[in-house]
Parts: C-alpha cells; sequence; structure tokens
C-alpha cells in the first residue's frame, strides 16, 4: 500500500516512555535522530510492516474537535514543521500522562515527520507515531584476533509492529486522515492507544462499510439469530454463503435488498436492519447504500468460512453451497454428515 518513491522522510525522534502509575521514568530527546542509509532502509521496512488494510479513521472528542490534544499537536507540526522535534516531547508527554494502569508496558516512542507520504489513494504530509513495547533478541558475529564470536543484544524488530498511528495532514476540519493499529491488544484492552491516547473513532469508507457489514451478518446468524431461532450448522454456513455471494456478485450495496436476500423471511430482514442499526456505534451509516470495497470482501474471506467440528476427529471447513452437505442418523444412531463433491484437489 505505501510508495516509497514517492515518499520522503524529514525528521525521527526517539523518546522513551514508561508507565506512570509505576514510577518509571519519562526521557525525552532534546534533538532528531541522525539515520545512516542501511538504517533508513530498515525503518521503511518497519514502517510499512504496520498497515495492510486501510482502516481509516480521524481525531474526535466528545465536546469539541480542538481540545483533543494528540489532533492540536499535529495541527501545530503540519502548519510549523521546524516545531516537530518540540511538539514530539508533547506527545511523549501526553502518552506518559495516560500510561497509568499497571497493564501498560513502558516502551520506545518513535515520532516522524514525512514531507511526503503515499498510501494507497492518501498522499501528503503526515507524522509517524510508533511505540514499540516488546524488545526482540539478535544474534551478530563480530571478528577479533582471528577469531568470530557470537554476541546478542535485544532490539526492534523492523517487522513487527506493536502500536502505530499516521495522521496525513488531509481532511483537518473532520479530524485529518489517520491510520492506527495495536497489534498487542485487541478489543477493550485496545482502549488505551485509540481511546485514552489518540481517541480516534473509525471513517465511514466504502472499505469500513464493507468490512462491517460482513462481521455483523456473521455475528448476527450465530449469535442474536441463534439465541431465538436455533439453526443448525448447516443452516447457518447457508445464510453465510448467500452473504459471501451478494458482496462477490454485486457492485452497490442495498441494506434492504441484501437482507431479504440472505434471510428471505421478511421479519428475520426487519430484526437484521434493526440489529445492525443499533451495532452501528461508530457512525458509520450502515443503513446507507454504498459502493462495495473488492478490498474489504478480500480481507474477510476468512469470515465466510465456517468450520465443522465433529467430536475430536474431524474439523470440516466449509466454504460454501449448504446444498453439498447431508446430515443424518444412521440406524445405530450414530450421525453423519454426506458431502457432495464435483472434483478432488
Amino acid at each position: 500500500m505505501f510508495d516509497k518513491s514517492l515518499s520522503k522522510l524529514r525528521s525521527l525522534v526517539i523518546h522513551q516512555v514508561g508507565n506512570k502509575l509505576k514510577d518509571e521514568e519519562l526521557r525525552l530527546s532534546s534533538s532528531d535522530s541522525g539515520l545512516d542509509e542501511p538504517t533508513m532502509s530498515l525503518v521503511w521496512d518497519y514502517i510499512s510492516s504496520a498497515f495492510k488494510t486501510p482502516d481509516f479513521y480521524q481525531f474526535t472528542h466528545p465536546v469539541d474537535l480542538e481540545m483533543n490534544n494528540v489532533f492540536e499537536i499535529a495541527k501545530d507540526v503540519f502548519l510549523s514543521p521546524s516545531s516537530f522535534v518540540g511538539k514530539s516531547a508533547q506527545l511523549a508527554k501526553l502518552l506518559y500522562d495516560v500510561s497509568d494502569h499497571p497493564q501498560i508496558k513502558k516502551g520506545d516512542l518513535i515520532v516522524i515527520y514525512f514531507d511526503q507520504l503515499k498510501f494507497g489513494e492518501v498522499q501528503g504530509e503526515a507524522i509517524g507515531v510508533f511505540k514499540s513495547e516488546k524488545k526482540q533478541g539478535f544474534l551478530f558475529t563480530e571478528e577479533k584476533n582471528s577469531i568470530i564470536d557470537l554476541y546478542s543484544y535485544k532490539g526492534i524488530s523492523p517487522s513487527k509492529v506493536d502500536k502505530a498511528c499516521l495522521i496525513f495532514n488531509q481532511d483537518q476540519e473532520e479530524g485529518f486522515q489517520v491510520l492506527s493499529i495495536d497489534n498487542l491488544n485487541k478489543g477493550e484492552d485496545a482502549k488505551f492507544w485509540f481511546d485514552d491516547f489518540l481517541k480516534l473513532k473509525l471513517r465511514s469508507t466504502q472499505f469500513s462499510q464493507t468490512s462491517e457489514l460482513i462481521s455483523l451478518t456473521k455475528s448476527f446468524i450465530e449469535q442474536d439469530l441463534q439465541s431465538e431461532v436455533p439453526l443448525d450448522r448447516e443452516e447457518q454456513f447457508g445464510l453465510i454463503h448467500k452473504s459471501k455471494e451478494y458482496f462477490d456478485n454485486e457492485e452497490q450495496f442495498d441494506q434492504e435488498e441484501y437482507s431479504l436476500e440472505v434471510f428471505e423471511d421478511a421479519e428475520v430482514a426487519d430484526r437484521f436492519r434493526e440489529y445492525v442499526k443499533t451495532k452501528d456505534t461508530q457512525g458509520l451509516e450502515l443503513n446507507q447504500g454504498f459502493e462495495i470495497s473488492a478490498e474489504a470482501v478480500k480481507k474477510k474471506q476468512s469470515v465466510f468460512k465456517s468450520i465443522l467440528k465433529l467430536d475430536k476427529n474431524f474439523h470440516i471447513y466449509v466454504h460454501g453451497n449448504r446444498e453439498m452437505i447431508e446430515r443424518g442418523v444412521d440406524e445405530d444412531g450414530r450421525k453423519f454428515y454426506k458431502l457432495f463433491y464435483e472434483e478432488e484437489n
């Protein structure tokens, strides 16, 4: 997704942010870090390994966007790039102030200013904020007096990013275009990075809308619908397969058309639309029509895969048509599945 040839890194600063609750230190650099060419190459590897999907966010605040401190710092840097080093220290102080939970780990905060950065269709000035919490062991050799010795050290892996965000100088009035990930924590545990420090909300884009609708369809089938109208596993697979066919074959999403095509029963379709409405907590406008993102459909293929776990003997991965599966019980009371296929690969 990154285009290195159309990107230019100007400055990089590293600060060390401890856990405030544990009285760990906040150590601030007074100037940016000089980078030689080999190190610069690894830094680019580090940056490009962080973001695999175009899940864009925007800064937000419950009262006023200008009360979001990270947003204000980014705005100041874009207005005056010469202030970058000092502003990066302010970011480190903000992170330190919210690092007041015993589970939060100390780490290196790498702050980068780009004169130009291109990610997919988004391009422009950008600020990168990366926090490295887990150090990885490395081996290296050194020759001295005709002896080659082996040593080890712990450092930052250029292929394993812990927490990161990229702030593009686009759509400032709406809270900028922001990419963000937390590879160490998921769900509630990721709120420290997304909510406490950055204060982000997911942007309503074709990618995020498509991705969220696919996930909500599966959760509705396997949890909400299942709790009231128990479905056999192959019935669940059939509904998920209909969802897959819709996203594979259509270019434009229409919620009413989709819900009726997948669930057929009008009452269940209405219930699904209400379910989506209550689950759209990030304001993605999922009840609106939108263009289906082929990239999101590709990224969510695992959602469409269903697994039959039969005792401890078999795991059957089901990707498609429920008509190719038949369930029954033999004369001895043993349950079985009959699978139909045309080719064996």
